[in-house]
């Protein structure tokens, strides 16, 4: 008897304050990229931010950074 084994494709990250969230199940929100870098905005369900920022030379330099609602307006009046 043969056992089925169902895959989920997720991109699990790990924010810099530590929380580790599940990419695949937020909305893409802005999506930049160039030939070095990608600069992505995803929205949570909970109404957080995630920006990510992704160096395609050195993954190992790539960010994460968990924003809420009010720290993107703080930003929206630098």
């Amino acid at each position: 008897m043969y056992s089925t084994t169902m895959t989920v494709n997720t991109d699990i990250i790990t924010t810099t304050c530590g929380r580790e969230l599940d990419l695949s199940r937020t909305e893409l929100i802005i999506e930049r990229s160039n030939s070095l870098f990608s600069y992505n905005i995803h929205k949570m369900d909970t109404g957080e931010y995630v920006i990510a920022e992704k160096f395609f030379a050195n993954p190992f330099n790539n960010r994460y950074i968990l924003l809420n609602d009010e720290q993107i307006e703080m930003l929206k009046h630098l």
